[in-house]
């Protein structure tokens, strides 16, 4: 269990009042430039959007470093992958990366995951034969993830 889960520190109200009842989703701004993602944040910011979701493919930024450079243009605005492939990375990989950007944002980070699809996962050289259990198992090993460093 991550420290910010035993310490009580989300909220799932304020998460909801944060990210408003609108927001953007885009899947292909990880394949521009980061100065381009900054100002498209930055704008998205300016126009009062709550939450900026972002996609990740095999193609364009890594989920996590993608949204730190989207969360270092912005002071208010909640950044989320929509969604995070739970075969990129492992589960610890995930609690810690997904913990270090709440802690260095302020708690504008939400880690949104998913199972992906067969064909993207057997490209990896995974085995996609039963996905659900898969989330399972990948939600238990980050909620086991201990994360030290202060939130």
């Amino acid at each position: 269990m991550t420290q910010q889960q035993r310490s009580g520190d989300v909220d799932p109200a304020e998460v909801k009042r944060r990210i408003g009842p609108i927001g953007v989703w885009t899947g292909v701004l990880g394949g521009q430039s980061a100065e381009f993602g900054r100002n498209v944040a930055a704008e998205v910011e300016e126009l009062g959007y709550g939450a900026l979701w972002v996609g990740e493919t095999a193609r364009y930024k890594e989920a996590l470093v993608h949204s730190a450079i989207l969360l270092g243009a912005t002071r208010r605005l909640v950044v989320a992958t929509g969604i995070a492939n739970i075969w990129v990375r492992d589960a610890t990989a995930a609690a810690n990366g997904a913990n270090a950007l709440a802690e260095a944002y302020d708690g504008r980070f939400l880690l949104g995951l998913g199972v992906s699809h067969a064909p993207l996962v057997s490209s990896r050289g995974h085995d996609y034969g039963r996905p659900l259990a898969a989330m399972r198992s990948y939600l238990d090993a980050m909620d086991e993830t201990e994360y030290d460093a202060p939130l």
